[in-house]
């Protein structure tokens, strides 16, 4: 019988960790969840259950053996579990700064060491990566636009897909300036507002997305360009930030 979304993700902890030292024995290190299935956050049926897997350095290539082990819990909504080592860890901080600072704000250790634990994020490699992200998807984002043709359905996926993809953009932003920020996505945009960064069609974008805001094709074609002018000025103010010159 195949695992259902559970209530709550915990109660499915024990038997995924039981089967991964089955499957892995001592070449398992460390386990940790991370997202909205390690807070308050979770949604039954809505929210993925993200897994970190860290393993030893001589086996993390063979991974074939999580094939079944995916299989049998993504009906629960187990996503796919990143699989690390010890030794991609500490040579991937500089490269993905951003994915792991949001990574390491939220989650919780379920087995032996904590690959998320101890990170040392560079602030100047975290607003390059930053800079680089921002323009990245302020290309994909126009591009999407045009390939719409106008289209309702295709605007409220962009708009949709946009939050999710910006909002850890938002985060990196606040924790260069801040030090810190919210891992609440709705309260994420309100400390943006809070840091003096005007982002008013991201605000809409987010009523739209549930439904609180109706808009005709023109109108949402005209909040998306509205968003991406706002982008536009937070890249700008990403570039100026005086911690790229102290690298």
């Amino acid at each position: 019988m195949k695992p259902k979304p559970p209530e709550r993700p915990e109660v499915l902890y024990p038997k995924i960790l039981k089967q991964l030292q089955e499957i892995l024995g001592e070449d398992l290190l460390g386990l940790a969840v991370f997202g909205s299935a390690s807070a308050d956050r979770y949604i039954k049926g809505r929210s993925d259950i993200n897994l970190m897997i860290l393993k030893t350095d001589g086996s993390g290539h063979r991974v074939g053996r999580l094939m079944d082990f995916y299989q049998q819990w993504a009906p629960a909504n187990v996503a796919v579990p990143l699989v690390v080592t010890p030794n991609y860890l500490a040579a991937s901080q500089d490269v993905f700064p951003i994915e792991f600072l949001v990574m390491a704000a939220e989650h919780k250790r379920l087995f032996g060491k904590d690959p998320l634990a101890d990170l040392q994020i560079s602030p100047s490699d975290l607003r390059l990566q930053l800079e680089r992200e921002l323009k990245a998807k302020i290309m994909a984002m126009r591009s999407r636009l045009i390939m719409s043709g106008g289209k309702k359905d295709a605007l409220k996926g962009l708009i949709a897909d946009s939050l999710s993809a910006f909002t850890a953009l938002f985060k990196a932003y606040l924790h260069l300036i801040k030090g810190s920020f919210p891992n609440h996505p709705a309260s994420v945009l309100e400390a943006m507002d809070e840091a003096g960064v005007q982002l008013g069609a991201f605000h809409k974008m987010g009523r739209v997305k549930i439904g609180d805001l109706k808009l005709s094709a023109g109108e949402l074609t005209a909040l998306i360009e509205n968003a991406l002018a706002e982008l536009s000025d937070l890249s700008k103010n990403v570039d100026q930030l005086a911690i790229a010159k102290e690298s």
